[in-house]
């Protein structure tokens, strides 16, 4: 299509190249047929250069056709060199002789500064042109273009009125476009429904993006009624043209059965297509689904394959994951340094979960050289996203002085802030500082209360120490028969305090049934677990027992509890100080984590560290406090 107006003058000014020759001033269409009669070999001797030349000189005449016939041949280099600033002269010859579609090809190697020097303002220009002339291309270029202010101030409206001419021309990139404009209120008012009824107009064109969006929207209910049926198949027709974040849709409906019957096998399928395209949430899902044993068969092995894959990429979950396998040794081999690696990682992003779990793995020394400093450095970073559980390991530290200075107010302060989330152990450690009046006036009635917020967790000592309130009356109803109830509970979790008391209620018939062959078979579990004072009770109650009695009790014993004797063991020591603080450490208040981290990760600090741990069989006083709490 010609353009409205060309001014003459302009054109030849522009098309004089060098001086004036009778080749020159020969007719522009005797030229063109001349030079097509040279290119084809049509009654002459075929001769490229001789119709380059007859092109020329009709193309400066104002022949358009011989500036396209220019154009192919520098384009296509099949009769001259492939010439990018060659192409470009001639293709703003035939731009300016009206061509659109030339134009339009000027505008993208000036875009790019192919041939020519890049000008996103004279690109813009060039897309003006062609886009007034009809072409539908450089109008969507030229939308896009107001649309984002690149080589032009932003026109959100501007840029609608050009998009939407595109759209007319069945362009799905720029209903898409118009969807996101909408959807965003940019450059015009926000209209959800608008830009919902424009990503569907792109999506049945067969454009994968403006699929993928419909769909989701589909599934939220944004412009248009929530339908979570059609978001599948939406998703899934953008899927199969290898969109990736469809993909990923796809599998996640599939997995959790949002649309359809659940479906696990092919959801794992398009994680994985997604995942070997390079998605890191594909991977990390695909990796979670294998660690679980979501849908298929349970692979840990797998799981850290692809979990490994994500954290190269830097995803933060995957990395935390892959460490805590490397930790455990599922399905990798068991390798605290390579765990503590990954924590790093995800650590120094900013993660509080990693730095929790690297301030654990200094702290206990599991594959690291044990350092309570840098672990504090970490549980405190931690501490101040509110992580509950940072919180109250940075108290315990500071309650202990292991790795800073002993500081009780700060112990407390920072228990509370963890027990006022919720979290179990500080509930605990936060009841035992106020039976004792420990930093926080004491109080039975607010023991209790803590107690109970944490035994209702399943916190065993929580349950003993109820127990103890409730045999005496401390803060609540005196009732033995509830007493005997928690310290079971507790007994059964292998606390050996609460083997102790329990034995005792059986031996006094108190709460529970008057049986002194139980009671024997709580002192003697206690007593296996170095309890001095149940070892004394149960040798007192030997003598009162007949052989037979005293075998029955122990085939008892062997019943009682509920948990593996590991379990049982941690659970004793779930409270004692914290287990690792290097020999002579320097106390610092700092609470940065320094270069020392990466030393110790990489085991190049061979300095010895000693264990300062508190102790975990120690014998306790009756109402369950360790020496040092009360």
């Amino acid at each position: 299509m010609d353009f409205p107006s060309i001014r003459v003058t302009a054109l030849l000014a522009l098309l004089t190249v060098g001086g004036c020759s009778d080749r020159d001033r020969s007719d522009p269409a005797e030229s063109l047929a001349q030079g097509k009669r040279y290119a084809t070999g049509q009654g002459v001797p075929r001769d490229m250069h001789e119709a380059i030349q007859q092109f020329e000189t009709a193309a400066r005449g104002g022949n358009r056709e011989a500036a396209l016939e220019l154009v192919v041949i520098f384009d296509e280099g099949k009769d001259a060199a492939r010439d990018p600033a060659t192409l470009a002269k001639w293709l703003k010859v035939a731009a300016e002789l009206g061509d659109a579609t030339s134009a339009l090809r000027l505008a993208r190697l000036t875009d790019r500064g192919e041939g020519v020097i890049a000008d996103p303002a004279q690109a813009v220009r060039l897309y003006r042109i062609a886009a007034e002339a009809g072409n539908a291309d450089a109008a969507l270029e030229l939308g896009v273009r107001m649309a984002d202010g690149l080589g032009v101030a932003a026109d959100g409206a501007g840029a609608v009125v050009w998009l939407e001419r595109a759209a007319k021309a069945n362009l799905s990139q720029a209903a898409r476009t118009l969807g996101v404009l909408y959807s965003q209120g940019s450059g015009v008012p926000e209209n959800q429904t608008a830009a919902t009824d424009w990503f569907r107009s792109a999506a049945e064109k067969g454009d994968a993006i403006s699929q993928h969006h419909f769909a989701v929207r589909l599934l939220q209910g944004v412009g248009v009624t929530p339908d979570p049926a059609q978001a599948l198949e939406w998703f899934r027709l953008a899927a199969a043209q290898e969109f990736v974040e469809a993909q990923v849709m796809l599998a996640q409906s599939l997995r959790d059965g949002v649309g359809g019957p659940a479906d696990a096998t092919e959801a794992a399928k398009w994680f994985e297509r997604a995942g070997t395209s390079g998605s890191a949430p594909a991977q990390l899902q695909l990796a979670r689904m294998y660690e679980r044993g979501d849908g298929i068969a349970r692979n840990t092995a797998e799981a850290a394959r692809w979990f490994k894959l994500a954290a190269d990429q830097g995803s933060v979950a995957a990395s935390i994951s892959l460490g805590m396998l490397h930790s455990a040794g599922d399905g990798v081999a068991k390798d605290g340094q390579a765990a503590a690696r990954y924590f790093l990682a995800a650590a120094e992003r900013g993660d509080a979960d990693a730095q929790l779990l690297l301030g654990r793995l200094l702290l206990n020394g599991e594959g690291v050289s044990p350092n309570a400093r840098e672990a504090a450095a970490w549980f405190d970073r931690a501490s101040l996203t509110g992580s509950a559980a940072a919180q109250y390991e940075l108290a315990r530290l500071y309650e202990f002085g292991a790795g800073i200075p002993a500081d009780n107010a700060e112990a407390s302060r920072l228990y509370a802030l963890s027990a006022n989330q919720g979290y179990a152990d500080a509930c605990h450690v936060l009841g035992v500082r106020y039976d004792y009046g420990n930093n926080v006036p004491e109080s039975d009635l607010e023991a209790a209360r803590w107690y109970q917020l944490a035994a209702e967790q399943g916190v065993p000592d929580s349950k003993f120490q109820l127990g103890v309130l409730f045999e005496r009356g401390d803060g609540v109803p005196q009732n033995e028969e509830i007493a005997a109830q928690y310290y079971l509970d507790a007994a059964e979790q292998g606390l050996d305090w609460a083997q102790f008391c329990l034995g005792q209620l059986y031996r006094r018939g108190v709460g529970v049934p008057f049986d002194q062959t139980t009671a024997y078979a709580w002192l003697n579990i206690s007593a296996s677990a170095g309890n001095g004072a149940a070892a004394h009770e149960r040798n007192q109650l030997r003598g009162k027992l007949t052989k037979d009695e005293i075998s029955s009790a122990q085939d008892i014993s062997l019943k009682l509890l509920k948990v593996t004797p590991q379990v049982a063991l941690a659970n004793r020591q779930r409270f004692a100080p914290p287990g690792h603080k290097r020999a002579g450490a320097a106390l610092t208040g700092t609470m940065l984590p320094s270069d020392r981290t990466r030393d110790l990760i990489g085991g190049t600090n061979s300095s010895r560290g000693a264990s300062d741990s508190g102790s975990s069989s120690k014998s306790r006083p009756p109402r369950g406090r360790s020496p040092s709490q009360r």
